[in-house]
């Protein structure tokens, strides 16, 4: 397994309802989005982190660990909301002039940027909630559950199964070129990664000429047939929807001043 899959088939909560988790994840985003705040998002973030946590078994650093990635993508993305331009440098803390007009940071874009991340970071949390807790077979269902049409349901099950082939076969040529010292020196390394990127397409392409040809043989008409598993009962996690809901709520009004003195 890889990725995000050994999580997910570790988790205490794959057994449970994906439609659940699912609703719980999209109500999530929607808020964290819909209010326009960072309370909301912050609230979503460690309220899932404590979920995957007490009921799935995640570690928390490891859930935090993997925010870390989508984080410094984040980061370099709201410095295009960070540095603005400014007619003088009137509230400017860090700035240059250029031309007629100052380029550089004030406190309100720092805020701009710091929301952006946080809210971005909240959807993060609520998508890895049910990435974590469901596998994808699990998840594929719910999606068809939910009328998603069958062609793409179809098509990110192969290319999802796919992957794994890709990986074994890159991995296994690359231990061979290692073992024949094609990377010893950069001009090499250079070389074999290109061969190796070249050849992964043809395997790839003629492995899936052979899968294709191997469902048509099956009787494969469009769609892949998957018979669905007995789940839990998913009751709970919509209590946990609500309760969650709410605390973003009572976040977003916290963080507005809108609260009853």
């Amino acid at each position: 397994m890889i990725g995000t899959d050994r999580y997910s088939y570790r988790s205490r909560l794959k057994d449970v309802d994906p439609t659940a988790k699912l609703t719980v994840s999209l109500v999530s985003i929607v808020l964290c989005l819909g209010t326009g705040g960072m309370l909301a998002s912050v609230t979503a973030i460690l309220v899932f982190a404590a979920l995957l946590y007490w009921k799935g078994g995640t570690p928390a650093g490891d859930f935090f660990r993997l925010l870390r990635v989508p984080f410094w993508f984040l980061v370099v993305g709201a410095v295009t909301v960070v540095l603005a331009r400014f007619p003088d440098r009137t509230g400017v803390l860090w700035g240059a002039a250029i031309g007629g007009s100052v380029y550089g940071v004030s406190a309100a874009s720092l805020l701009a940027g710091a929301r952006l991340v946080v809210r971005a970071l909240g959807c993060v949390a609520s998508v890895y909630f049910t990435v974590l807790s469901t596998p994808v077979t699990d998840l594929l269902l719910a999606l068809k559950r939910l009328h998603v049409p069958k062609l793409l349901l179809t098509l990110m099950e192969l290319i999802y199964r796919f992957i794994f082939v890709l990986t074994e076969t890159a991995e296994r040529m690359r231990v061979a070129q290692q073992a024949r010292l094609g990377y010893g020196t950069l001009r090499q390394s250079f070389h074999s990664f290109g061969t190796l990127l070249a050849m992964v397409f043809m395997r790839a392409y003629r492995r899936a000429d052979r899968i294709y040809v191997s469902l048509e043989a099956r009787g494969y008409e469009g769609e892949v047939q998957t018979l669905p598993p007995h789940y839990q009962s998913g009751r709970t996690v919509y209590l946990w929807c609500v309760g969650l809901t709410c605390a973003q709520l009572a976040a977003y009004l916290l963080e507005r001043g809108l609260t009853p003195v």
